[in-house]
This record gives C-alpha cells, structure tokens and sequence, in this order.
C-alpha cells in the first residue's frame, strides 16, 4: 500500500501533469463563455432561431462558440506553458508566447488555389495533445536555456521591465528555433507534419480509448480506492479526466454548433459527463449517504454529520461527510463508497446509450453549481431527473451498510449514556 500512496502522490505532484490539469482547468471562463453562446444559439424553442437570425445576432453568438470552444488549444497552450513556468520560478508569459508560436509552426497549413491558411479545425480539439506536448515541451526549453545561463544581463539601474524581456529573449529564440527545425524535419515524413503525427499515433487512439465507457469506470475505480486509503483521488486523475475528456466535450460541441442531431452527436462521455455522473455530491456519491444520515440514522453523531454535510453535499462539496463518519480506511462502508459511482457511471452511460436520456452536448459546468441545476444546463431536464434517479440508487445501495453501521453508533451512545 505504501507504494500506492508513493505512486499517487508521485502523479500528484508531477509538475507536467500539474501543469497540464491547472492550465486547463484556467480554461474555464473562456469555455463557459463559448458553451453559453452555443446554448443561446441552439435553443429549442420554435422560432428561436429564426429571431437570432433575423436580428444579426445569432453570427455573433456561433462566432463567440468558434472562438472560444474551436480554439481551445491556442489558450491551453498558453496557459499549460504559463503554469509549467511558474513550477520551475520562471516567467509564464514568455514561455507562453514561445509555446504559441512553436504550436502553431507545427501545425499544418491548408492550401486552396495556391493560398495558405491555418486550418481552425487545428486549434480544436484535433490539436490539443500536440498543444500539450509542445507547450510542455518549449517550455522545458526555454526554462534549461535561461537556467543554463544563456540571457544577457542588464545592468541594475535598467527598469526591471526591460532587463526580463532581454533576459528572457535568447532562450525564447533558442526554444523557437527548435520546433522551426522539427517542422522541418517532419515535412518530409509520411505524416507532413508534427501534428499529424501525434495525432494519428497519439491523440486519435487515446480519443477512442476514453470514448469507451469500461476505460472511465477504471479511472473512477482508481480514483475510489485512493479515496479510501486517505488520498485525493479526485486531484490524481484530475489531469488525465481533463486531457482525456475534455476533448469528447469540444468535439461535442462542434457538432452541436454545426446543427448534428442530437440522436447523432458522436460522444457519450465527456468531461461534463464524468462532472455529473461519476459520483453525485463529490467522490464516492456521498450525496445519498447524506441524505440518509439525515433523514434514516437514529445515532446522533450520524445525525449532525449528516445535518453538516447535506448542503455543500449538494454543491459538491463532500470533505465533512468524508471525514466526519470517517469513510476513509472504514471497511464497514468501504463497499458502497468505492462502488456507489461506479454503478451510477455506468446507469447514466446505458441511459443515454439506449436512448432515454439525451447526450450532453459538451457544455461546461462550473464545479459547484448544485445538483440537478447542473443537469439541467448540461442536458436538459432529462438529465437532471437522471441524476435525482442516480441519488436515489446511491441511496440504495449505501442504506444497508448505513444500517449497520448506525446501529453500532446508536449502541456505543447508549452505553455512554449508561456509563
């Protein structure tokens, strides 16, 4: 087990993984912009669309989607080079900068009529693991050059201003310098270019790979059992859940822009999906388990806990019922905690599967807003009765364990009580 905690934290503590989660992460106020203006522009209401149109707004409302959600990359890999920087005490925004255009001289050019131009279909999600991979790669670059001493350097009476760019300016022309070359070089390849490459060898497969349900279940799996054992599991997997699905998202949402049917949308999973899902209430879908301290256990300790933990259980906020019953190291209940969202990952995949509840369309929802509201503005209010659906599963399922573990409170505050 001390190896798994070693092997957790060691992934927790990554600074290129950290890096990679934290800078997309920070993308949630341009994502949230752009899922906004996409739920404006597509909504179902007859003769919604025909007064955007006839009003000019609706242009300005999909122009808002393409350059927020369709140009994911160029800001991730900004701020992932922004936030590796800052891990190794250097400047964020030449690192940035140089990230930018290292991403964009490897990535392919479109030609019509003898006219080049960059193709937005690049900046989308198509590009976002070449956007990681260079961003963390330049980054490294620029931060050896400048560590290694290759800056001029000014004197002190210099504006601090002037003497960082001039200190930053060799190992940014250095790094550039680099990726010009591997452009270069992988022009005369099979692929034409770096970011073909990674994403016929890299990106196309791990997309296929997270778009399968079992390959989800298996991260929350992991992610559970680290719960149990006192560590974040949610922090641990959080750069994977981020690079693995929240391209599914993206690309959901281009579909939807593009007026794809909902019956025809190309993703189940998503980001947004393991958001609503895989747990209801935080890790572990404790919400239930609050629910039922509530409103079911007779021992006052479970009582208080469960007074404590049911509102920020219902803005996702589950560390006081984590804590307070303990779940963490409790065989009694390790069973319903682990496999609670689990069952609840998998109910809400067949749902959307078979049809009942319609696909999400990829829209971002901020971490905190409350249960059901957030099913609503991700999926409608099909979604939000599914996750009422999946709190009363979850309630099933914790009930009998809950059961037992009340009656042994209840019987050691009556022997207190005696004593």
């Amino acid at each position: 087990m001390e190896k798994v905690q070693e092997i957790a934290l060691a992934v927790q503590g990554n600074k290129y993984l950290k890096s990679i989660s934290n800078g997309l992460m920070a993308l949630l106020p341009i994502l949230m912009i752009g899922s906004l203006a996409l739920l404006v522009a597509v909504l179902p209401i007859p003769g919604w669309k025909d007064i955007l149109s006839n009003t000019g707004v609706r242009p300005y409302l999909m122009a808002t989607s393409t350059l927020t959600t369709s140009c994911m990359t160029l800001y991730a890999v900004f701020m992932i080079a922004y936030r590796l920087a800052d891990e190794f005490h250097e400047g964020g925004l030449p690192a940035g900068l140089i990230s930018l255009f290292a991403f964009l001289i490897v990535t392919p050019m479109a030609n019509v009529e003898g006219a080049s131009y960059l193709d937005i279909g690049w900046l989308g999600a198509k590009g976002l693991f070449t956007g990681m991979i260079v961003s963390l790669a330049a980054t490294r670059l620029y931060v050896l050059f400048k560590q290694k001493g290759f800056t001029i350097k000014m004197p002190e009476s210099v504006p601090p201003v002037v003497a960082t760019t001039f200190s930053s300016l060799f190992p940014a022309i250095m790094a550039g310098c680099v990726f010009v070359a591997v452009a270069v070089v992988f022009s005369f390849t099979p692929w034409g270019s770096f970011a073909e490459m990674i994403y016929a060898i890299l990106a196309a497969p791990l997309q296929s790979l997270s778009n399968n349900v079992f390959s989800l279940l298996i991260l929350v799996l992991f992610q559970m059992f680290l719960w149990f054992f006192g560590i974040h599991g949610s922090l641990v997997i959080s750069a994977f859940i981020n690079a693995l699905y929240l391209p599914l998202d993206t690309i959901q949402m281009e579909a939807v822009a593009a007026g794809i049917p909902n019956s025809q949308l190309p993703n189940i999973l998503g980001k947004t999906f393991y958001s609503l899902f895989a747990g209801i209430g935080g890790a572990g879908g404790t919400l239930s388990l609050c629910i039922l301290l509530v409103f079911f256990c007779k021992a006052e300790k479970h009582k208080a806990i469960g007074k404590l933990s049911l509102v920020p259980g219902c803005f996702t906020i589950n560390e006081p019922v984590v804590f307070g019953m303990p779940m963490v190291l409790n065989p009694l209940m390790a069973v319903p905690f682990i496999t609670v969202p689990l069952v609840q990952v998998a109910v809400a995949y067949g749902a959307m599967a078979i049809g009942l509840v319609p696909k999400l369309s990829g829209v971002q929802v901020p971490f905190g807003m409350p249960v059901v509201a957030s099913g609503f503005i991700a999926g409608g209010w099909r979604a939000a009765l599914l996750q009422i659906v999946l709190v009363v599963i979850g309630c099933a399922i914790y009930l009998p364990f809950l059961k037992k573990a009340d009656a042994m409170a209840l019987k050691e505050e009556q022997q207190g009580q005696e004593d």
